[in-house]
């Protein structure tokens, strides 16, 4: 595989801002994003359900704009006949579906702490409280109009997936919305 180089590394400067305890939420990004994109024959869904519990070890019916994590990877399910498998790849059998590696067209940034939800929906046209949400949610969305995939990992942790053209600039947005909370990149 080809070394990746961060598309927001000239913004991505590690510490606190503000410079002082108060930091209410802490982003990171993952240098070593695997997505490997998986379509369904239309008639393969349930097929394909059962290659993904017996290969990963996930539920049999993973239900749309819904995840699993699973023991080195996470699972999700981004229309009806398309997932996306995070961490791993595997080779899927030809007359159950196709699959496209993705890692090189995202940028994947994580967003957690107490103020998260709150940064989210400045810039999100989702409804992101918990009942409405829940963990291992997942939704395609829109910041600035620039399509995002965003991820509900845990109560105050988000993974946000920006197409990497567009990483820089949504990533500067963010880091100006945050400043009013306090925040820390990792």
């Amino acid at each position: 595989m080809l070394n990746r180089n961060s598309a927001i590394i000239e913004k991505y400067n590690v510490g606190k801002n503000p410079f002082e305890d108060n930091i209410e939420i802490i982003f990171s990004e993952d240098r070593n994003l695997i997505i490997q994109q998986i379509a369904a024959w239309p008639d393969e869904i349930t097929n394909i359900e059962k290659f993904f519990s017996d290969q990963l070890g996930s539920q049999k019916n993973i239900d749309f704009n819904r995840g699993e994590i699973l023991k080195n990877n996470s699972l999700w399910r981004m229309e009806p006949s398309k997932w996306w498998l995070l961490g791993d790849t595997i080779n899927l059998p030809e007359n159950l579906g196709t699959s496209l590696e993705l890692s090189h067209a995202f940028t994947s940034i994580s967003i957690e702490g107490d103020k998260t939800g709150t940064l989210l929906n400045r810039h999100l046209p989702l409804d992101l409280r918990l009942d409405n949400f829940p963990i291992n949610s997942s939704a395609s969305s829109a910041i600035h109009h620039v399509s995002v995939k965003l991820f509900r990992i845990s109560e105050k942790e988000f993974k946000l997936f920006i197409p990497r053209g567009f990483a820089l600039s949504i990533w500067e947005i963010l880091l100006e919305t945050a400043s009013q909370f306090g925040f820390e990149i990792k």
